[in-house]
């Protein structure tokens, strides 16, 4: 607790703006987690190609229902309500709001991997500029050793803003990764879908 008061007291409310940030970070992190890395994805996954495969062996598709996920029922019906073209066009949209789920939260990431740095150096400048200004009161107008431990002090904050970039750049390059493998798997079996399914049949 005396660990926080005096960085608060040090850094002011820059400090609780860093303190803010990471936990806004850490809290992206864990739902993009869950999301990113559920079952929910690998289940849409694995119904898109029993799709695939249903269609390759010629088997009819319509009792395909995905009780667990709608979006597998909506491949279904778009492939069998439309002509190729317009089958197309809507799991397209389909999969670009898919990707729109998945990734704009990471802006966020991006966000504060560009502020959090800046939030740093700027509570390492509020605590020089209070430090310098308490040295030139001090009585000791040659106190070397206490300007080296402001100073030290002072980039504790700046540091601590790049640690935070650092963590932020990390996840998002992961969730990103992530994310465009199993969207990049996922229009593939859905470009397997549109070649194999008879559209003159319907």
């Amino acid at each position: 607790m005396g660990f926080i008061s005096n960085f608060s007291a040090s850094f002011g409310p820059i400090f609780y703006l860093l303190l803010i940030v990471s936990i806004a970070i850490l809290t992206i992190i864990i739902e993009r987690f869950l999301v990113v890395f559920s079952k929910k994805n690998s289940l849409l996954l694995s119904q898109l190609n029993e799709i695939f495969k249903k269609i390759k062996n010629n088997q009819n598709i319509s009792n395909h229902i995905a009780k667990e996920n709608s979006l597998g029922n909506n491949v279904v019906s778009i492939i069998k309500n439309n002509s190729k073209k317009d089958a197309e066009d809507e799991l397209s949209i389909l999969l670009m709001e898919k990707r729109s789920s998945l990734q704009r939260p990471l802006e966020w990431l991006n966000f504060f991997a560009i502020v959090s740095p800046m939030l740093g150096l700027l509570g390492t400048i509020w605590s020089m500029s209070g430090s310098f200004k308490e040295l030139s009161n001090s009585t000791v107008s040659n106190d070397m050793q206490g300007m080296i431990n402001y100073l030290s002090e002072a980039m504790y904050a700046t540091a601590f803003g790049i640690i935070l970039s650092a963590i932020s750049m990390l996840f998002l390059y992961i969730f990103k990764y992530k994310t465009d493998s199993y969207l990049m798997k996922c229009e593939l079996i859905l470009n397997k879908i549109l070649i194999k399914f008879n559209f003159s049949a319907t």
